[in-house]
């Protein structure tokens, strides 16, 4: 089933794929088996028929899915007519999604999950499934037009921030996964995500939203006692508007979403 047609999804999402994405053709399923084939050294082999009915799941139901979130380059899903898998350092995968707002290739890893290794970092789970990808994207996307505020959090590797909860609104737990967590309500959304992750040490944005200028404006001391444990400082760039950003300084980027 074609993600955006499962009405099992939240409503949040549903209405994100309804208002914001849409599909070009995909692979059938007979082509994927009959062309299916995985990388071994320099050589490829038939595909074992775990990675076969990867993809096949995998196309049925997100192949041709395009939305954008940051920028216009997009998320772009599917096997674009190659069932070739690999061995990644993660186990057997495919070449499935195109991060544009990164401009890199995610693996999809035979269990669903996202898996991604830019450059000389090491190779990391990002997701812990498609549809927990496409739920943080949906939540964003819905607040990204919030005056913001937006922090730079730093953990030693592989370590996912421990939170003083407490302090923030409800967790949202199907957005959240190996590379983000996020809380959210009807007028604040606290997002921190995995952007940068050179051995020795993660970076983590951390964005502040709220429906109304004054409550982001104060967002630093909650950020601060929420994340205690870490060294946590004012980001000097924000991704979402693209801007520089002056110490203590409120994105109001509403005009840019409309």
């Amino acid at each position: 089933m074609y993600v955006a047609d499962d009405s099992r999804l939240s409503d949040r999402l549903r209405r994100f794929l309804a208002g914001q994405s849409r599909r070009t053709a995909h692979m059938e399923e007979s082509r994927i088996r009959s062309t299916a084939s995985v990388h071994v050294g320099s050589r490829q082999e038939p595909a074992p028929e775990e990675l076969v009915a990867a993809m096949v799941w995998f196309e049925e139901r997100y192949g041709g899915l395009f939305y954008p979130v940051m920028g216009s380059n997009g998320m772009e899903h599917g096997l674009n007519g190659d069932a070739t898998g690999y061995h990644s350092p993660l186990g057997l995968a495919f070449a499935g999604v195109l991060d544009g707002d990164l401009t890199w290739g995610l693996d999809v890893l035979t269990d669903g999950r996202t898996a991604m290794g830019p450059g000389n970092w090491p190779h990391r789970v990002i997701d812990r499934s498609m549809d927990q990808r496409l739920e943080k994207h949906a939540l964003l996307v819905a607040v990204r037009s919030w005056p913001h505020r937006t922090f730079t959090c730093f953990t030693p590797t592989g370590i996912l921030p421990v939170v003083n909860s407490t302090l923030l609104p409800p967790p949202v737990p199907e957005t959240t996964g190996p590379a983000d967590i996020w809380w959210s309500d009807d007028s604040t959304a606290v997002q921190i995500t995995l952007s940068h992750w050179p051995s020795g040490q993660d970076r983590w944005t951390v964005r502040y939203f709220a429906s109304k200028p004054q409550r982001a404006a104060e967002a630093n001391p909650t950020i601060y006692a929420a994340l205690e444990w870490y060294e946590t400082i004012p980001a000097d760039w924000c991704a979402l508007c693209h801007e520089f950003l002056p110490p203590g300084l409120t994105c109001t980027p509403a005009t840019k979403y409309r």
